[in-house]
């Protein structure tokens, strides 16, 4: 393990991009609608790149920022910024050195732990053993893990060995040109990964996933692609981004109304799960899932009392640049929660009533296109009070931004 260990951090440490024009190049940035607390802030740069480790520091040379190049864009972690605020930061460059996220395979199969600092936040599984690719498990502070772990593991502390397919963190959806990409029974379809990327970095790393999802007899129903980012910010508050696009590469696509699917959807461990026992909240101040289930709402968090941990939680944020947003949400005090903007005709009447969703949620994707999707999942400690969600959620869809001078 070893040996593999040190393959991956050469790996890593050879693959960290950092540009050399970058060195002392100046930038400002200025806070977004509320006080940003360690939040990614991007802005493009399309340099030549160079091997190094960068920051981004005020002008003493201070308060130093871990930053990330990938993909034509530099993003750094800012520890705080209060609203409208607007600072000079200065980029440095370094001798690269062990990157706070880090990336490594495991040898004994198509697995990739994902560490920050050290500790180990998730891993990814897409071998072709599993139907559909996931992150498990989904770690909070003192690695105390807030999903499942049935049916991946036989661990005897896991009470509800129901719904098989609900495997920590995934992305599916149940009526696919009519394939159930949801289920994993005999007769469902799959989803398959043909190409799998990753890279290590300082503000973040990253998984990209090319993948096929088909019906039960191998045809190809729809292409997708996702990236996983993993932030370098503090165990009490960690973030995971998905970008996941859907493309209709063999004929049209449509998405039939059901309410079985996530296109982000997550489930929690089963000691927090349960009447009296989770802890579910959305945007509006709903809570519980008679009140909220269906309902669209810029995000969700399901939170409860962990034992010999206290209160933990984990927060989906849509964004307005998703279709339908805000998405509704197919969310269960048993542990299930998803974002679905297709499964109208089953979610709340209330909701429909009111005029928030429409009747019926089928979605036609013409041959060619592309459907995106962006959401942030936020592990924190305390339940969604305690953790901010609402002012981490408008760090997300209003950040910091920054200008090169």
């Amino acid at each position: 393990m070893k040996h593999w260990f040190t393959l991956a951090l050469a790996a890593a440490l050879a693959a960290l991009p950092a540009v050399a024009q970058l060195d002392g190049k100046a930038l400002t940035v200025k806070g977004g609608k509320t006080d940003a607390a360690f939040a990614p802030v991007t802005l493009d740069y399309s340099g030549p790149a160079a091997d190094g480790k960068i920051t981004v520091v005020d002008k003493k040379g201070r308060d130093a920022c871990p930053a990330t190049l990938h993909d034509g864009k530099l993003t750094f972690i800012l520890d705080k910024l209060k609203a409208g605020e607007e600072k000079e930061l200065t980029v440095k460059v370094e001798k690269a050195g062990a990157p706070h996220v880090l990336l490594t395979p495991k040898p004994d199969g198509k697995i990739i732990d994902v560490t920050i600092d050290g500790k180990l936040l998730t891993a990814y599984y897409y071998g072709a053993d599993w139907k559909k690719p996931f992150l498990w498990p989904i770690n909070s502070e003192g690695g105390v893990t807030l999903t499942r772990n049935y049916p991946m593991s036989t661990d005897a502390d896991e009470k509800h060995k129901d719904h098989p397919h609900h495997k920590s963190m995934w992305s599916a959806y149940g009526d696919v040109n009519g394939a159930d990409c949801w289920m994993e029974e005999e007769g469902a379809g799959l989803q398959k990964a043909q190409d799998v990327t990753f890279g290590s970095g300082d503000a973040y790393g990253w998984i990209l996933s090319k993948d096929l999802w088909t019906d039960k007899d191998g045809k190809t129903v729809v292409g997708e692609e996702r990236e996983y980012r993993f932030y370098a910010v503090p165990e009490k508050g960690r973030y995971i981004d998905e970008h996941i696009v859907f493309t209709a590469t063999d004929g049209d696509v449509k998405f039939g109304d059901t309410k079985e699917g996530g296109i982000v959807a997550l489930r929690m461990r089963s000691d927090i799960c349960g009447a009296g026992k989770a802890l579910i909240t959305n945007a509006l101040g709903d809570k519980g899932e008679k009140t909220l289930w269906g309902k669209p709402s810029p995000w969700c968090d399901f939170s409860g009392d962990v034992p010999k941990a206290g209160l933990r939680g984990i927060a989906v944020f849509d964004t307005p640049t998703n279709l339908r947003y805000p998405t509704s949400w197919h969310v269960r005090d048993y542990g299930l929660m998803g974002a679905n903007c297709f499964g109208y005709s089953h979610f709340s009447k209330e909701a429909y009533n009111k005029g928030l969703i429409p009747e019926n949620g089928d979605y036609l994707l013409k041959k060619g296109d592309s459907l995106s999707f962006n959401y942030r999942v936020y592990i924190h400690g305390g339940n969604a009070d305690d953790a901010k969600v609402a002012d981490r959620y408008a760090d997300y869809i209003t950040p910091p931004t920054a200008t090169w001078k």
